[in-house]
C-alpha cells in the first residue's frame, strides 16, 4: 500500500508549511502491516507520535491541530479465561475487548475468547449454606468425623470449664455460673451459624476484664443491683450491634486495626489479669472493699493497693497460689517438651482440671476454710428459663452500659478476627468477616438469655481444638453439652475449690499473653516502626494506669488519626527523566541503582518549561486539598519538599507546560473534580498549557472527568483514521505528550524567529 498524502485541509497545510521551514514534523503514518509497520519504525530517523487510539472521547476539529497522524491498523484482542492460550488467528468476528495496536499483536500469542460468568439469581437452598452453615457439613458428616470431634470437645472441656468459672470470679466479678452458661449455650449456637470448622467461642479474658471493670465500681455505689442483670445486658447489646454489623455487611472493620494496638491491648490486659489475680492470690480480697473512701478500679491502683497492705497478706493462701502456680507452670514445660519429643498424645493431658481436681480434694481434706481461706461455696443453680434482657430494671442499665458493650462487641469481633484469619491461613479456609459478625451477634444475644458472659472466639483455644483431631464445629458442640452437665450435676463437687485456684489459673493466661509482646516490639524498633511503637506504648499505659476501656478508646482513636493523616496527604510526583533514557523518575527521591544496595543521588534532565506531574493514587475530598497546596509549592519551588518559608526559586515564565500522569488515579469522586477544575482553570488563565496522560480506562473516571468539564480544558490531539480525522484529549503514554510538547516549542520558536 502506498503512503498516505498530506491532508488537504486548511490545519494540514499549516503543518506542512511549518513543517518546510524547519519546524518539529508530525508524521502522517501509513497503514502497513505489522512486520512492514515494525521495520519502519525501527528504521526512522525522525520523532513521531504514535498513540493507541480508542474511539472514545472524540470530537469534530474545531481549531487548529497541534499534532496529526494517522494511525496505525488495531484489532481488538480478546480476553482468554486463565491458564488458556491459543495459536489461532483472530478472525473479524471474534468478540473486541481491549484495543492493541499491530506491531505489538504480530510479536504476541493471540488468546481464545472469553465470555464472564454473572451471577444469576441462585435459589433458596442453594443459598441456604452460605447463612447456615451447618446445611453445609451435616449432610456429608461421618461417624469418624464426630470420634475426633468428640474427644477434642472433652479435652477442651476439661480446662475450659475451670477457665471460664476463672474468668467469671476474677474478672467480670460476677457468679461462676454465669461464665458457665456462656461456654455452654454459645458454642452450642455457634454450631449452626459459625462459618469456621475448629473455632471454640467461649468466655475470654480482655472482655471479661471490661464487664468486670463496670460491675465493680456499680455495685460499690449500688449493692442492690444484680451482678448477672449486669452481665445480661452488655452480652445482648455488644450481640445486637455485632448482628446488625453483620447484616449491614460491616465485615471490613477488621482492617483499621493494627497489629500493634492489638498487642499492645493484650499486654495491657495481661499485666492487668496478673495485678487484680494478685489481690485473691494473697488473701486481700476485704482490705480491698474495707473503706469505701478508696477506690482501686485501675490495675495501678491496685498495685498500690497491694504495697500498702503487703503486711495484712494470708500466709496460707498466699502458699496455696504459689504451689499451684508452680505446678501449673511445671506440667506447661514438660507437656511442650513431650510434644516436641513427637509424644503428640500429651496435648490430652489436662494440667489445670488435675490442678483444680487436687486443690478441691486437698482444701476438702484439711478444711481450708476453717482456716480462712475463701473457697467457691455453694454455687447458685440458675434455672435454664430465658431471661428477657430491656424489660424491668435491665432497661435502665441500658443506657450506662451501652459504651461499654461497644467496646465488648468491637474487640470481641476482632480477637475473633483475628483467630479466624489464622486458622484460615493454617488450614486454608475460605472467612467471611460479614458471617463471623452474624455468628458472634447470635450466640451473644441467646447467651444473654441465660446470663451468660459475652462470648468470642479465640486463637489458643482454637488451636488447641485442631491439634486434638477436630474437623467441624461440633466439638465445641460436645464442649457445651459437657458444660450443660456440669452445670446440672457437679456443681456440688467443686464448692470448696479455693477461689484463689481461679485466680491462679487466671494469673497463668496473663503470662501467656506477654509471651508474644518483646518480639514485636524488637521487630517494630529495628524496622524502625515509630508509629506502632508508640501506639503500643499510648494502648498500654492507658490500660495499666487508667481502664481497659481507655486503652482501647486512645489507641483506637491514636490509629485512626494515623490513617486519616495518610489518606489526606497527597502523594504526588515531580517527574524528570534520566539521562540518554526514555525513563522518568521522581525527582524527590533518590535513584536507586541495581548495582548498588544503598541509594544514591544522580543528576536528572528536566524538561524546559514544563512540569510533568504524576498522581499516583487516587483523588478524593480527603486529599484533593493537599494536592492543590503541593502543586502550588512545586510552581514555587519545584518540588514538594522545600519548606514554604523558603524564597521562591521558580519563576513563573518557567513553567509554560504541565502534564498531568494519571495512571494511578483509579478514582475521582466530585468533591475533588471540582478541585482540579480549579487547579487547571488557574493554569489555562495565566496561559499554561495542561496535558493529561495515562488516564484510567475506568469509565466512571473518564465520564466524570467529561461532565465536571475537565476533559474540555486540557490540550488536544488530533488522528487521523480510516473514517477522517479524529480529536483525543488524552494522551496514552508520557512520551506522545512531550513530543507534542516539543512541537509546539518548535513552531513558536519559528513564529519568534
Amino acid at each position: 500500500m502506498s503512503d498516505a498524502k498530506p491532508l488537504a485541509t486548511p490545519a494540514a497545510a499549516s503543518v506542512t508549511a511549518a513543517a518546510a521551514a524547519g519546524a518539529a514534523t508530525p508524521l502522517l503514518t501509513p497503514r502497513r502491516s505489522a512486520e512492514r509497520s515494525r521495520q519502519y519504525l525501527n528504521s526512522r530517523n525522525i520523532t513521531t507520535l504514535r498513540p493507541q487510539i480508542s474511539r472514545t472521547n472524540t470530537e469534530p476539529i474545531t481549531s487548529s491541530p497541534l499534532s496529526i497522524v494517522k494511525r496505525q491498523d488495531t484489532l481488538r484482542s480478546p480476553t482468554p479465561p486463565r491458564g488458556r492460550t491459543s495459536t489461532n488467528k483472530p478472525s473479524a468476528e471474534a468478540p473486541r475487548r481491549g484495543l492493541v495496536s499491530s506491531d505489538h499483536l504480530a510479536a504476541t500469542t493471540v488468546l481464545d475468547t472469553y465470555t464472564p460468568q454473572r451471577t444469576s439469581k441462585l435459589d433458596f437452598w442453594t443459598l441456604l449454606p452460605y447463612y447456615v452453615p451447618c446445611a453445609l457439613w451435616i449432610p456429608s458428616y461421618t461417624l469418624t468425623a464426630f470420634v475426633g470431634d468428640f474427644f477434642a470437645g472433652l479435652s477442651l472441656a476439661s480446662f475450659q470449664i475451670p477457665l471460664s468459672m476463672s474468668y467469671a470470679h476474677a474478672l467480670a466479678h460476677v457468679p461462676t455460673v454465669s461464665g458457665l452458661f456462656g461456654l455452654a449455650i454459645c458454642p452450642i449456637i455457634y454450631a449452626v451459624f459459625g462459618s469456621v470448622p475448629q473455632m471454640i467461642v467461649g468466655p475470654e479474658s480482655a472482655i471479661s476484664l471490661i464487664v468486670g471493670q463496670s460491675v465493680e465500681p456499680m455495685l460499690l455505689h449500688n449493692p442492690n443491683i444484680n451482678p448477672l442483670d449486669i452481665a445480661v445486658v452488655i452480652s445482648s447489646i455488644s450481640g445486637a450491634i455485632l448482628l446488625g454489623f453483620g447484616i449491614g455487611r460491616f465485615g471490613f472493620l477488621d482492617n483499621i486495626l493494627s497489629s500493634a494496638l492489638l498487642r499492645g491491648f493484650i499486654l495491657g490486659v495481661g499485666v492487668a489479669m496478673i495485678v487484680n489475680s494478685l489481690v485473691s492470690e494473697l488473701g486481700l480480697n476485704k482490705f480491698l472493699t474495707a473503706d469505701p473512701a478508696k477506690h482501686y478500679h485501675s490495675p495501678f491502683d491496685k498495685l498500690v493497693f497491694l504495697l500498702e497492705n503487703r503486711g495484712n497478706v494470708h500466709v496460707l493462701t498466699a502458699a496455696i497460689s504459689l504451689v499451684a502456680f508452680l505446678l501449673l507452670v511445671y506440667f506447661k514445660i514438660v507437656k511442650k517438651q513431650l510434644i516436641g519429643a513427637g509424644f503428640k498424645k500429651a496435648i490430652f493431658f489436662p494440667e489445670i482440671l488435675s490442678v483444680v481436681l487436687l486443690s478441691v480434694g486437698l482444701s476438702t481434706y484439711f478444711d481450708w476454710e476453717k482456716s480462712h481461706v475463701a473457697i467457691v461455696g455453694k454455687i447458685q443453680q440458675l434455672s435454664f428459663e430465658m431471661r428477657m434482657p430491656f424489660t424491668g430494671e435491665r432497661m435502665a442499665l441500658t443506657r450506662e452500659l451501652f459504651s461499654v458493650s461497644f467496646t465488648v462487641a468491637m474487640l470481641g469481633f476482632f480477637e475473633s478476627t483475628t483467630a479466624s484469619k489464622s486458622l484460615g491461613s493454617t488450614y486454608n479456609l475460605p472467612i467471611s468477616s460479614n458471617r463471623e459478625l452474624v455468628a458472634l451477634g447470635a450466640i451473644n444475644i441467646f447467651g444473654s438469655a441465660f446470663a451468660g458472659l459475652p462470648c468470642f472466639g479465640g486463637y489458643g483455644r482454637s488451636k488447641i481444638n485442631a491439634m486434638s483431631g477436630a474437623t467441624t464445629v461440633v466439638s465445641g458442640l460436645v464442649m457445651g453439652c459437657v458444660t450443660l452437665f456440669t452445670i446440672s450435676y457437679l456443681l456440688p463437687y467443686i464448692e470448696n475449690l479455693p477461689t484463689c485456684i481461679l485466680s491462679v489459673i487466671t494469673t497463668i493466661v496473663g503470662f501467656s499473653l506477654l509471651e508474644e509482646a518483646p518480639h514485636d516490639i524488637a521487630f517494630h524498633w529495628l524496622a524502625r516502626g515509630w508509629g506502632e511503637l508508640v501506639t503500643f506504648a499510648i494502648t498500654v499505659s492507658a490500660t495499666i494506669f487508667y481502664s481497659v476501656e481507655a486503652g482501647i478508646a486512645l489507641g483506637l482513636g491514636y490509629s485512626l488519626i494515623r490513617v486519616i493523616k495518610h489518606s489526606t496527604k497527597s502523594r504526588i510526583q515531580i517527574l524528570v527523566r534520566i539521562p540518554d533514557s526514555d525513563t522518568f523518575v521522581n525527582a524527590d527521591e533518590p535513584l536507586a541503582d541495581e548495582m548498588d544496595t544503598v541509594l544514591v543521588d544522580a543528576v536528572m534532565e528536566e524538561i524546559a518549561g514544563c512540569l510533568i506531574i504524576k498522581v499516583p493514587e487516587p483523588l478524593t475530598f480527603t486529599n484533593a486539598n493537599d494536592l492543590k497546596t503541593r502543586l502550588g509549592r512545586v510552581d514555587l519551588y519545584g518540588s514538594t519538599r522545600i519548606h514554604p518559608a523558603a524564597p521562591r526559586t521558580r519563576s513563573e515564565e518557567m513553567t509554560r507546560y504541565v502534564v498531568f500522569d494519571l495512571h494511578g488515579m483509579t478514582n475521582l469522586d466530585s468533591s475533588a473534580a471540582q478541585i482540579l477544575k480549579e487547579i487547571i482553570a488557574a493554569y489555562r488563565k495565566r496561559g499554561i498549557h495542561v496535558f493529561f496522560t495515562r488516564v484510567p480506562a475506568t469509565q466512571h473516571v473518564r465520564i466524570r472527568l467529561r461532565d465536571s468539564g475537565i476533559m474540555a480544558m486540557t490540550e488536544r490531539h488530533y488522528v487521523e483514521t480510516d473514517t477522517g480525522i479524529t480529536c483525543l484529549h488524552y494522551f496514552n503514554e508520557l512520551n506522545d505528550a512531550l513530543m507534542v510538547v516539543d512541537q509546539m516549542e518548535g513552531m513558536d520558536n519559528f513564529s519568534e524567529y
